[in-house]
């Protein structure tokens, strides 16, 4: 399950618009099996009175082998420009991709 978390994300931001574009920036791409149901957005507030200029998304996938280097950095240009386009174009954003092995990892979904 994709999980992406947006940091130092503004009051005014349009979560819901934020979360549906997360969504079609990641899965939009059939050949990379990321079902746009399966993602899911954790906005997190930058604090009243912090003035921090950047966004920082953070994606976390599987591994898969169709996750490839030019892939991911592919994923993270997408995810930035879907970003920008719904919180605006001024905005800096840091989007970073990182895969981790389900095999090797504790979860449980109750």
């Amino acid at each position: 399950m994709p999980l992406v978390t947006a940091f130092n994300l503004r009051r005014e931001d349009r979560l819901d618009d934020l979360e549906k574009a997360m969504r079609e920036a990641l899965s939009g791409k059939p050949e990379l099996n990321i079902n746009a149901d399966e993602v899911m957005l954790v906005p997190v507030l930058g604090p009243d009175g912090f003035h921090g200029t950047v966004t920082r998304i953070n994606v976390e996938l599987w591994e898969r082998r169709e996750l490839t280097k030019e892939a991911l950095q592919e994923l993270a240009t997408r995810a930035a420009e879907a970003f920008k386009a719904v919180a605006g174009r001024e905005r800096k954003v840091i989007v970073v991709i990182r895969p981790y092995d389900v095999g090797a990892a504790g979860w449980v979904s109750l």
